[in-house]
């Protein structure tokens, strides 16, 4: 019996460090919850800039009756700027506490995977934003992080991927919904971030 429960044990370890070496465990939840806090702040700040009425983004710029387009665009790379900044922050310090090694191959195999499509998507954005297709911005913001952390997945905790699914079937139905696009951005960026950073903190803890 104790050779068995030795031999488990063996396994158990090997098991941990082949996930070590094969996954990026520095990320933590709290990542998540104040990515989701960032991510709701910005979409306050944007539903008072299109009127309070949490309804589609109108066409338009700032010289005529739509939204102060210049506005929404710094509003939404604010957010994303200070949502990785604090990301990266907690990583750093998650990675310090409990002796992980923060940068790696796996490390960078996840930032390829989050952002080649984050690009792709920030390219595409612009495409919309060039054709006054500004109702579908919170869609393809939603799809494109979506596949983002799909891929992301792959080197770190399953529950990314779930998180990436989840924002993507969002960005779907706000494409198709545009004039639920803020509503769904704001749950997707802010409420789901939130709710996954808990669970993540309270399955693998800090």
């Amino acid at each position: 019996m104790d050779t068995i429960e030795s031999g488990l044990q063996d396994l158990s370890e090997i098991r941990s460090m082949m996930e070590r070496a094969t996954k990026f465990l520095s990320l933590s939840g709290l990542s998540g919850v104040s990515a989701g806090i960032i991510a709701l702040a910005g979409a306050w700040l944007a539903n008072g800039a299109i009127g309070g009425t949490w309804g589609r983004i109108p066409p338009g710029s700032e010289g005529g009756a739509g939204a102060p387009v210049t506005f929404l665009v710094c509003d939404a790379l604010g957010v994303l700027v200070l949502a990785l900044a604090a990301s990266t922050w907690f990583s750093v310090r998650m990675a310090r506490r409990q002796g992980l090694p923060l940068w790696g191959p796996t490390t960078a195999y996840m930032l390829g995977a989050l952002f080649i499509p984050l690009a792709a998507g920030g390219a595409f954005c612009g495409v919309l934003m060039t054709s006054g297709m500004y109702a579908l911005l919170p869609s393809a913001m939603l799809v494109f992080y979506g596949l983002a952390l799909l891929g992301a997945g792959n080197f770190t905790f399953s529950e990314v991927r779930y998180l990436g699914a989840i924002d993507a079937l969002l960005g779907i139905t706000a494409g198709f919904r545009p004039e639920l696009g803020l509503i769904l951005w704001a749950g997707g960026f802010g409420l789901l971030h939130i709710v996954y950073g808990v669970l993540l903190y309270a399955k693998h803890g800090q």
